[in-house]
């Protein structure tokens, strides 16, 4: 069996990853133009800098090299590194729309589901050992995402690497869209709650995301260094998504199948206690990710697979 990936396929990814990124850029600059958020530029044009320079390297080894491994690791951590810039300055431009507050409606959506999240929490901190296993998972996915990148990249398995970064993006992208206009500060915020109450445990993300929250929804000008940028998405939980396409993608590698099958596990249980998210951010977070792997698919394989009859996401030869 081979490989679905070929120049058409690759040409197709490319296309698809740096049309989303320069979209997203042009609304980001059209953006700012009306609002009063402003930013550090180099930490924008930096990071988008060192995903050019990349996907320069990347056609370089591709064509004139004949590297497609290598070429395909340049070009997946390149867009990488670009989408993550752009979509955190779009995120917190969609923080600056305002709009009411829903933490009283998922906190409610919990509970008619029957999830208790302060029994949660306490199941947690009850457990100092788990806790300690949920923070290290929940703080673990850019590690992450760069390790399977390359991995899939260097193994022959580039095309599962695209299409985790392509439905990365696209699940990025819902769920900022989402978030503009269900905004939320998370449960820690909504219960009002302090370190004391939850002495055995150290949240990873459980307030960061407050005081820039606030600063966008107050409406003053405010100037935000993306480098410092916090994830300010609490519904749907991104980091929920990036767990479960961290493990669909990790699954087309035999090394890293188990482990990281293990470890994003972990990542999405801990999500609403590192994070603060409610229960129901959680599921949002893992339909849309299941939706845009999907798509990712249909985008980049459909045509590929039809034409040459073999299975998708197969060993390389």
């Amino acid at each position: 069996m081979t490989t679905w990936l070929n120049g058409a396929t690759t040409e197709r990814s490319n296309l698809a990853a740096w049309g989303m990124i320069a979209v997203i850029l042009v609304v980001d600059f059209v953006w700012l133009v009306f609002s009063p958020v402003s930013i550090v530029w180099v930490s924008l044009a930096g990071p988008l800098l060192v995903g050019m320079a990349l996907a320069f390297a990347a056609r370089l080894y591709r064509v004139r090299r004949n590297e497609p491994r290598l070429a395909d690791v340049l070009d997946v951590v390149g867009q990488m590194v670009a989408f993550m810039s752009a979509g955190a300055l779009l995120s917190y431009l969609a923080a600056s729309l305002a709009f009411p507050e829903q933490d009283a409606l998922f906190h409610a959506l919990d509970r008619r589901l029957g999830l208790d999240w302060l029994a949660y929490l306490n199941f947690v901190n009850a457990r100092p050992a788990l806790g300690l296993a949920f923070s290290i998972a929940y703080s673990s996915f850019i590690p992450q995402v760069v390790i399977v990148l390359v991995a899939l990249g260097f193994s022959g398995r580039g095309d599962a690497a695209r299409v985790m970064l392509l439905a990365m993006m696209i699940s990025g992208l819902v769920c900022i869209a989402i978030s503009a206009f269900m905004p939320a500060l998370a449960m820690f915020v909504h219960l009002g709650l302090t370190p004391a109450d939850y002495p055995n445990l150290a949240p990873a993300a459980s307030f960061v995301h407050v005081a820039d929250i606030a600063a966008l929804r107050s409406g003053a000008p405010v100037t935000i260094d993306l480098s410092k940028a916090e994830g300010i998405i609490t519904f749907p939980s991104y980091h929920a998504a990036l767990g479960l396409l961290l493990l669909l993608a990790a699954l087309a590698h035999p090394w890293l199948r188990w482990p990281f099958l293990l470890l994003n596990l972990t990542m999405i249980a801990a999500t609403p206690i590192d994070g603060g998210h409610y229960f129901v951010d959680v599921l949002a977070g893992l339909l849309i990710a299941a939706a845009a792997h999907g798509l990712a698919l249909w985008l980049l394989v459909a045509r590929a697979r039809a034409a040459s009859g073999d299975g998708f996401l197969a060993k390389p030869a």
